[in-house]
């Protein structure tokens, strides 16, 4: 007998460790999507926040690209 087919019938099916399983893996597929998309948004709003300075600052002395 190989040894997954042992553990399956020794152990059979928890559906709440299934549970868990599928949790964590969200968690694990989630966070980095979190953390980089939270630094993305940071980036492009203070790139917007930049850009619209310049042009302010552009405007009030007659310059022009």
């Amino acid at each position: 007998m190989s040894l997954p087919l042992l553990l399956v019938i020794l152990h059979g099916d928890d559906p709440r460790m299934d549970l868990l399983y599928f949790w964590a893996a969200v968690l694990l597929a989630l966070t980095p999507m979190i953390i980089f998309g939270g630094i993305g948004v940071w980036l492009a709003r203070k790139m917007w926040r930049e850009r619209r300075e310049d042009k302010v600052r552009n405007a009030e002395f007659g310059m022009r690209n």
